[in-house]
């Protein structure tokens, strides 16, 4: 990350205007908060080590009804200064009729997950509700040491479609950071789609987020794709009980995809699911957690190779689920967006998803677009729940 700087936005957009005054108030008390959004990094030592920040969180203005996308686009060619910190940054974006808010995190603060536990506390700040401070995260390993080894529904599969396909290990090519912009695309699915979606999965005994990875399978093989692999980012604390907090807890999980399986849309979601389910297990987890830190990389070629070999996918689905807003902030909050992120992976798509106020939405950036693969996406879903559930 210190070459390739790897970052994600996450974007709020409010029923109501906020000036610069009163968002500068909230990221103080948000920064107060969490413990990781007020740090910088210190590489003088002999091992890079994390040290308070004395600066606030820096919050800049964009033009008056600039469009979120354009603003995450170009936060993903501002590498985010290791010092003098803090590891995230504001982008207030005025508009006529209420306005957005985009924060954008390093990646080694938080993921996404975390970054949206910031970005909703921020908004409940904004309605003025208090941050209560909290402790320093405590590191991952310890308390995955504590993590039971139940196991997941989903493990009743042995095998799945494609996962023992030799193209599942390919290693990907991690491109030098150029500072080009992404293509950004974003797509909101309305509120009776949504529903669908969701009570269509539980008919098929599946889940909203293998349904999405079908779903991208689908529209790149239409496009000549003879396999696709899907990485998905699986978070810690919802797999295994670990604490809601601002913080890097995640693994990866990749699904893989033959041109032929994807006849059946809910056969494919159902093979995705098992297959994802066996790699969440807290008997998994733990061992990938475990072998990270006793194979920890000692320079920063090591790390990128660890990377291209972790993270190479067709496509990165992160799913961040459904957002719980505040009661008070839940009135103004009109839509969320991201993670928006680019890794520097050649031929990467990262797609964000989150839910909130019954609506699903979808946001990808890539540097290589694949034409209508996000509304096509959609379209598929469409379909999908159009047609009969199984044994109907």
């Amino acid at each position: 990350m210190h070459r390739n700087p790897v970052q994600f936005s996450l974007v709020a957009e409010l029923d109501r205007q906020v000036s610069a005054t009163t968002l500068a108030s909230a990221l103080a008390a948000l920064k107060d908060r969490h413990a990781l959004l007020g740090v910088a990094v210190d590489r003088a030592a002999p091992e890079a080590v994390f040290r308070a920040s004395e600066d606030g969180i820096p919050l800049e203005a964009a033009a008056d009804g600039t469009p979120w996308q354009s603003v995450v686009a170009v936060e993903q060619t501002r590498p985010i200064p290791a010092t003098p910190g803090p590891l995230v940054r504001a982008v207030l974006v005025p508009r006529e009729s209420g306005c957005a808010v985009v924060l954008t995190f390093a990646h080694q603060i938080a993921d996404g997950v975390g970054g949206l536990r910031a970005l909703l506390d921020l908004v409940a700040a904004l309605g003025g509700e208090e941050l209560a401070p909290s402790n320093v995260p405590k590191a991952q390993e310890d308390l995955l040491a504590h993590v039971g080894g139940a196991v997941d529904a989903g493990d009743a599969v042995t095998s799945t479609p494609g996962e023992d396909d030799e193209r599942m290990s390919a290693v990907g090519e991690l491109m030098p950071f150029s500072g080009r912009r992404p293509h950004v695309d974003a797509l909101a699915l309305d509120r009776g789609l949504t529903a669908r979606l969701v009570r269509r999965c539980r008919l098929e005994r599946t889940s909203v987020h293998a349904a999405l990875c079908a779903a991208a399978t689908v529209v790149l093989h239409r496009r000549g794709r003879e396999f696709v692999r899907v990485l998905s980012p699986v978070d810690l604390r919802r797999a295994v009980g670990l604490p809601d907090e601002v913080v890097v807890r995640f693994a990866g999980a990749r699904t893989g995809s033959p041109a032929h399986d994807v006849d059946e849309f809910w056969a494919r979601s159902r093979h995705t699911r098992a297959s994802l389910s066996r790699q969440r297990t807290p008997t998994a987890l733990k061992a990938g957690s475990a072998a990270l830190a006793d194979h920890s990389p000692s320079s920063g070629g090591e790390a990128e190779a660890m990377m291209t070999a972790a993270t190479a996918a067709d496509i990165q689905i992160t799913n961040l689920g459904i957002a719980h807003p505040g009661r008070q902030s839940s009135s103004v909050l009109r839509a969320l967006w991201g993670p928006a992120q680019i890794t520097q992976l050649r031929g990467e798509h990262i797609i964000g998803v989150v839910t909130v106020g019954g609506r699903l939405r979808m946001t990808g950036l890539t540097h290589d677009p694949v034409a209508g693969l996000v509304p096509e996406m959609g379209a598929v879903l469409a379909d999908a729940c159009a047609g009969s559930p199984r044994g109907c």
